[in-house]
């Protein structure tokens, strides 16, 4: 039963490193796992533009089948863990906002509801 919840849930984590491809992976009702400057101001902004962005496609949910309308969550994007197990940053990589700054970490990001 343990294996298959693990299995479940690595189904559902979408590596990013892009902004773009973060917004796409959590419009699918996936966790992110994303290279992050470990910034509360960066925090603070996706929360606040994944808030925007979701809250602007809502009118669209209700044309859709209660099961589409159940994966599609309209809560902002939030931090979950920075995991224990980090794959490897490679060097110079930024920080997937766009802020300019540098990733320090791998973050898993999820949304609220």
């Amino acid at each position: 039963m343990l294996e298959k919840a693990r299995r479940d849930r690595d189904e559902r984590i979408s590596i990013v490193f892009t902004w773009k491809e973060f917004v796409e992976a959590l419009g699918k009702g996936n966790m992110v796992l994303a290279p992050w400057c470990l910034t509360t101001e960066s925090e603070e902004w996706v929360k606040e533009e994944t808030k925007r962005i979701f809250m602007e496609k809502a009118p669209e949910e209700e044309q859709k089948s209660e099961e589409e309308k159940a994966k599609g969550l309209t809560g902002a994007a939030k931090t979950l863990c920075i995991p224990f197990n980090q794959p490897p940053l490679p060097e110079g990589t930024p920080c997937f906002t766009d802020n300019g700054k540098p990733a320090k970490e791998w973050c898993l990001w999820g949304r609220s509801y």
